[in-house]
């Protein structure tokens, strides 16, 4: 049992950590609080609970959209408790609207500011409700969520920190690997019919990881802008799989249904030794990125693809043959582009990368 549970542990040491940040923010915020004399010191706690994500840089930004939100929801909300009378159900009711209609919008429009009409609700409703004026109030309430603002990104900067950097290496990984089952998938699609749903599944699974990078990569992004890493740009690692994945949806639509046999039998030998060559290039791709280490090189990959590709140039009378070599030019082209980004990332030359198709 205890085997067991020290195999989850390792393979779970990021949502350890990042619960471990959690809780030192959340009591980091009450003593804080408590210490100010803080009267609804809570509020600070449930900032900081709530501003400690899965990064620095996402921590970051979670602290200056509530902190935002927080001041316009107190401006807005003190504006309307001082001009709109409050004092029974009825005017309450029209209070309320009157705060939460334009908020809501705005929150609609710009989700960054979703805690708004939050903090005006408060400001309306405990003002009513207690001796505190709506102008003290909306100042101890931002002065709560700044505290806790403040203690979750610190928590998140020295405390077991994730840089984005690390986590962008381990999604692009991600995507990589599904990117590399699609690729399998799709070559066997020429010479034998392949199960739609299955090719679907794992477009979907591509476009899932492929989303959870972009939300990663904007993280790193703000990390780099703000001074809390001296990392390579991460957009350009983002901006080359998407390509490659556009690639491989051009190629699946001619992968849709098998070539002629005549035509299948004489590419087959050459699908197949590409297949050999460029599903564990993906591969080991992604491992690279993941392990932050020198790509694989491209001397194989690009050997693989110009024989593929010959094959397919002495075919005549096959007019899906010349979109077909197209979609694996511009395959061989961004792939060569993925491992100079990855060589950027792990800070070391990439090798082969200049022998493209000619």
């Amino acid at each position: 049992m205890n085997w067991k549970l020290f195999t989850l542990m390792s393979r779970r040491k990021a949502e350890l950590r990042h619960g471990l940040r959690i809780a030192v923010a959340g009591m980091l915020s009450y003593v804080a609080a408590e210490s100010i004399g803080l009267a609804q010191g809570y509020w600070a706690v449930f900032t900081a609970v709530l501003v400690v994500q899965g990064s620095v840089g996402g921590s970051w930004k979670a602290a200056i959209d509530r902190l935002a939100g927080t001041l316009m929801g107190a401006i807005y909300g003190v504006a309307i408790a001082v001009l709109v009378p409050h004092d029974s159900v009825v005017t309450l009711g029209v209070a309320l609207a009157i705060s939460l209609t334009p908020l809501a919008l705005v929150a609609a429009l710009y989700p960054s500011y979703r805690v708004a009409p939050i903090t005006a609700v408060i400001l309306l409703l405990g003002s009513s409700a207690s001796a505190e004026s709506p102008v003290v109030a909306a100042m101890l309430r931002t002065t709560e969520v700044t505290l806790g603002g403040f203690i979750g990104v610190a928590v998140s900067m020295f405390v077991l920190p994730a840089r984005a950097h690390a986590l962008l290496g381990n999604a692009a990984n991600r995507v990589l690997q599904r990117l590399a089952d699609l690729l399998a998938d799709l070559l066997r699609g020429f010479v034998a019919p392949v199960a739609y749903p299955d090719i679907v599944a794992l477009h979907d699974a591509v476009r899932v990881s492929l989303t959870a990078l972009e939300n990663i990569s904007d993280e790193a992004a703000r990390e780099k802008r703000n001074y809390l890493t001296e990392d390579a740009d991460p957009e350009p690692v983002t901006r080359t799989l998407r390509r490659v994945r556009h690639d491989l949806v051009l190629i699946g639509r001619l992968a849709a249904e098998p070539l002629p046999d005549t035509i299948a039998r004489v590419l087959e030998p050459k699908l197949t030794a590409f297949a050999g060559v460029a599903i564990p290039f993906l591969r080991a791709t992604g491992e690279a990125f993941a392990n932050r280490r020198a790509p694989p090189p491209l001397d194989d990959f690009n050997d693989a693809a110009r024989d593929m590709l010959a094959a397919m140039q002495d075919i005549k009378g096959e007019e899906r043959l010349i979109a077909l070599a197209f979609g694996f030019e511009q395959l061989q082209l961004n792939l060569a582009d993925l491992v100079r980004r990855a060589g950027e990332f792990a800070r070391v030359p990439a090798r082969g990368s200049e022998n493209l198709v000619s």
